[in-house]
């Protein structure tokens, strides 16, 4: 996904889906990549950003904005600097 998506008017139900289980993931930010972990199994993946583009590890992200991109997108959003 662009690091730059933004997810205002969804209407399919999958994305909608996917957005709601975005916020049982914590994120860590190990400094060359981020960390996404489900709270409720404990599951781990390597989410990177490579340029525009959020990219995470999962089975997921190969054919969809995954649960994991969408919660690193939103943690970016709030701790991007303002200027």
């Amino acid at each position: 996904m662009k690091k730059d998506q933004s997810f205002v008017n969804i209407r399919d139900t999958d994305t909608l889906k996917r957005l709601a289980k975005s916020a049982g993931i914590r994120v860590l930010n190990r400094f060359d990549y981020f960390e996404a972990v489900n709270s409720k199994n404990g599951h781990r993946y390597k989410v990177q950003i490579t340029g525009q583009d959020i990219v995470c590890s999962c089975p997921d992200a190969k054919n969809h904005n995954c649960k994991h991109e969408i919660a690193v997108a939103r943690d970016m959003s709030l701790f991007m600097e303002v200027v």
